[in-house]
């Protein structure tokens, strides 16, 4: 994988490290919830709402971009940030950044929160309840991990060495 580099965490990355792993339970949960039932009907919904906003008939499509996207991705974070691996062959992606993978992975979850629930509201609306909290809480929490990436603490951290 490649070398890994051993720097006292500061507090935002725990910070970072638990609400990755939040987001990674919650993406495998609804992920495979609506896979194994893709007419939503386990999370309270129903396909009528896709069926005049959206390209999709079900929830299988938001099912897989959920484990992937909330699961796995949140997972990759979770590992990168609190070991530093250095994977070389992520370096040509990250040289603008000048950040390791972890941090560029972390901000790439956070950019994906904000705009899935902004495509999200304009696709299907915002229905009034339960689905409304979560989207106001998946959009805040994406908001938190850029914030979070923006620390001069976080960067020095994730810091790519030379």
């Amino acid at each position: 994988m490649g070398d890994s580099v051993k720097k006292r965490k500061p507090a935002a990355i725990v910070v970072m490290i638990v609400l990755q792993a939040i987001l990674a339970f919650l993406g495998f949960f609804s992920g495979f919830s609506f896979i194994t039932d893709p007419s939503g009907g386990s999370h309270g919904m129903d396909t009528t709402i896709l069926e005049n906003n959206t390209p999709i008939g079900d929830f299988m499509l938001v099912g897989v971009f959920f484990v992937l996207a909330y699961g796995l991705l949140p997972v990759a974070a979770i590992i990168g940030l609190w070991r530093l691996p250095r994977a070389r062959w992520t370096d040509a992606f990250n040289k603008w950044t000048k950040q390791n993978w972890a941090w560029s992975a972390t901000m790439a979850t956070g950019v994906i929160l904000v705009v899935w629930i902004a495509v999200e509201v304009a696709m299907i609306g915002s229905p009034a309840g339960f689905p409304r909290f979560l989207q106001v809480t998946m959009a805040l929490l994406g908001f938190v991990f850029i914030g979070l990436c923006m620390i001069p603490g976080v960067r020095a951290y994730t810091k790519l060495a030379s």
